[in-house]
Order: structure tokens, then C-alpha cells, then sequence
């Protein structure tokens, strides 16, 4: 009964350890949020795919750091003068800005894409004006809602589709834009490679409405900028990049296109996430991810079924038995055949004394004859002597002798 009950105990421990081991590889701590085009938002409006994608490369370079604060874990975003730029091996990547940048910020910025850096600004109607102003670039953001009859579902959502030839624009054919802006650029300086159509119109009074007076498309979306030994890639319209878009028309190769372009001959690429209204601040969460590493998956039905043999046979007993015994035989076995053991000694046997044998005998029952009992012990030696001859009695000393001089 006690064993029994021992067993049950140890099978609930064992079953707890379980769960808390298949609990554990299934979470991971995870750096979250719900604010608009935010690396950390998984949601449709987050741009986590993008850094997914860059993270795969083995190129993203994190841009925040984590505070503790007594029991509170918070995490702080590193601004641009924290950030270790190098035009030589480092790419930036703004989407979506909506705080202001400094004039330091675009001093930053500026340096570092004159001196060979690469820049991807993605934005409509934020801030990046005033990083583009900062910095000496001459491409700006129009600010204004580019409506198109060329769209999907209603005007806003307009469609792409007037693509140039270039690394950016590889294997892209249109491009569902959500809510876009457009670029005003220097054509000295800018190559515009993807444009709105010409039934696009800018909606400068928010109408929603084409009227006479507004400005009439093709609308510049995206281009590159050389600015002194970099780059400035603009694009008019962030959302494009966003989680919920990725699957519509060509907007996945977009983004791949993109990343592809701020990685390449880069060892690290970094996000400006300081330049973002965070109404939802980044919080760290354990977040229940369902994935069990192939070796987890292992232990986990092993010790299943290690647990299943023991508590309803007694196959792990019999089993540790045997092998117990094959252990010490075998032990023997190997240590009889390195000579560790050394063979008993044979006991030595005296020669029969017939005389001492008789009075012993005679004494005991002196109504036994004599004379027979002194033929019946001298008939015994000289049947000894015969077998020891014929090497049949080895247990005898001079047989003994006679095996260990041969």
C-alpha cells in the first residue's frame, strides 16, 4: 500500500513538472503595443512583419532599452543621438513619424546620409517634413490626401499601378495604397519610380470630392533621393507597409523590396521608434506562442510514457532488475577475465594414516574385526593411488602437483 502510495505522489510530481515545462515552451516574453505603424504592434496596423523580415536577415539592431523602476519593468526608446549610426555600415528606417524633430535630429540624420548612409522615410501627413527641412534634403510631403479614380472598394484606397524599373519595384505590378499622400521633388536630384494615376486628384479642401482648382495627377508615391554619398528612399504612404495590407496586390514585395534595399551591404538596421505618440505605451507581456521545440516535444511524451510503464506495470522494476544483475555478472565476468580474480586454492588432502585409522575405529567399536577394517582402508588407498595415476582424482595432492608441473 505504501508503495503504492509513494507512487502516486511521485506521479503527481512529475505530471506538475510536466505541465510547467510544456508551459514554459509554449510562452516567450513579448515587447507589445497597439500605436500605429510601431514595430512592436502585431496588430493589422503595426509594421512587426517589417522587422520580422529585417530580424531574418540578421541585421535589425534593437533602438530601445529596458528600465526597471522598484517593481516595474518600462521600456525606453533610444533617440537618434543614442543611436550608433554609421554611414559606412548602418541603414534607418522611419515610418510613420509623429512627434517633432529636433534641428539636432536632423543635423544627425543629415551627417549621416551625406556621409554614405541609407534612410527610408515612409510617411503622409506627419512629421517627416521636418526631418526632410532639418536635414538639407529637397523632396517634401505634399500633406495632402491623394484621391484616385484608379482605386479599390472607394478613393482612398487607390490603386498603384504606374511602376519604373528598379531594385525597389522588382516583381511589382500595383500596389493597394491606403489613404496616401504624395511627394513634391526636385527632378535634379530625385528619380520618381512609382506615380498615382492620372484620374488622381489632391483633395485640398477634405472634401472627398474632385473639384475644379485642385491639383490633377500623376502623383509622385515613391522615389530615391542622392543626397551628397546616400540615399533617401520616400515613400507617400506608410500604410502600404502595415501588417493588415501586406496582403493585398503586390504590397508584400513592396515591403521585401524595401527592407531588401536598407540591408543590403549593411550589417544593422535600425527604427526610430522616439518620433511615435505612443497612446498605448510599450509594455513587456508573456504571450502564449503554441510552439514546442522539436526536442521539447521529445522530453515531453518520453516522460509520458515513462510515467504510463510505472504506474500501471511493474516492466520499469523488473527492467532496473535485470539490469542490475547483467551489471554485477558482467562486472565479474570482465574482472575474472583481467585476472583481478584469482582462482580458489584447491584444499590440500593428507594421505590416509591406516594404523591411526584402525585404533581410532576398533576403540570406537571393538566389535568390529580388526584384520577387515585394515583391508578395507588399504583397499581404498590403493583404489586412490589408481585414480590419481589415471589423473581422475584431482582434488588430490599429487594429481594437483602433477597439472600445475605440466
Amino acid at each position: 500500500m505504501r508503495s503504492r502510495l509513494s507512487k502516486g505522489y511521485a506521479a503527481i510530481a512529475v505530471i506538475a513538472v510536466a505541465v510547467a515545462l510544456l508551459g514554459i515552451s509554449m510562452t516567450a516574453p513579448v515587447v507589445s503595443t497597439t500605436a500605429d505603424f510601431s514595430i512592436y504592434n502585431s496588430g493589422w496596423n503595426g509594421v512587426s512583419d517589417l522587422a520580422v523580415l529585417t530580424y531574418k536577415t540578421g541585421k535589425f539592431a534593437p533602438t530601445f532599452e529596458v528600465r526597471a523602476t522598484g517593481t516595474e519593468i518600462s521600456i525606453a526608446h533610444l533617440g537618434l543621438e543614442r543611436i550608433a549610426l554609421d554611414p559606412l555600415t548602418s541603414a534607418l528606417v522611419i515610418i510613420g513619424p509623429m512627434k517633432a524633430f529636433s534641428t539636432r535630429d536632423g543635423t544627425i540624420v543629415g551627417d549621416f546620409v551625406r556621409n554614405g548612409g541609407r534612410l527610408l522615410l515612409a510617411d503622409d501627413f506627419g512629421t517627416g517634413n521636418g526631418l526632410l527641412e532639418h536635414m538639407g534634403a529637397t523632396s517634401r510631403f505634399s500633406g495632402l490626401l491623394v484621391m484616385d479614380l484608379a482605386y479599390e472598394k472607394k478613393p482612398e484606397f487607390s490603386v498603384c499601378f504606374d511602376i519604373r524599373a528598379d531594385t525597389l519595384t522588382r516583381n511589382i505590378s500595383t500596389v493597394l495604397l491606403n489613404y496616401p499622400s504624395s511627394l513634391t521633388i526636385n527632378s535634379t536630384t530625385t528619380q520618381v519610380l512609382a506615380y498615382s494615376s492620372v484620374a488622381s486628384w489632391l483633395d485640398s479642401n477634405t472634401n472627398r470630392n474632385q473639384e475644379w482648382g485642385e491639383p490633377r495627377g500623376p502623383f509622385p508615391i515613391l522615389a530615391r533621393e542622392r543626397m551628397g554619398n546616400g540615399e533617401i528612399v520616400l515613400l507617400s504612404d506608410p500604410s502600404a507597409l502595415i501588417n493588415g495590407m501586406s496582403e493585398y496586390m503586390n504590397n508584400s514585395a513592396l515591403g521585401e523590396n524595401l527592407i531588401g534595399e536598407m540591408s543590403v551591404d549593411r550589417s544593422e538596421v535600425f527604427f526610430d521608434e522616439s518620433h511615435r505618440d505612443y497612446f498605448d505605451p510599450v509594455s513587456i507581456t508573456t504571450e502564449l506562442t503554441g510552439e514546442i521545440s522539436p526536442e521539447g516535444r521529445f522530453a515531453i511524451v518520453a516522460l509520458v510514457f515513462v510515467l504510463t510503464l510505472w504506474m500501471a506495470t511493474d516492466l520499469l522494476e523488473r527492467a532496473t532488475a535485470l539490469i542490475t544483475r547483467k551489471t554485477v555478472s558482467g562486472t565479474m565476468r570482465i574482472t575474472y577475465l583481467l585476472g583481478l580474480r584469482r582462482k580458489a586454492k584447491p584444499v590440500p588432502v593428507e594421505p590416509l594414516d591406516i594404523e591411526k585409522i584402525v585404533d581410532e575405529v576398533v576403540s570406537k567399536h571393538p566389535d568390529w574385526r580388526t584384520g577387515l577394517v585394515r583391508y578395507l582402508l588399504r583397499e581404498a588407498q590403493r583404489h586412490g593411488k589408481t585414480l590419481e595415476e589415471r589423473r581422475l582424482r584431482k582434488d588430490l595432492p599429487h594429481a594437483v602437483q602433477n597439472d600445475r608441473n605440466e
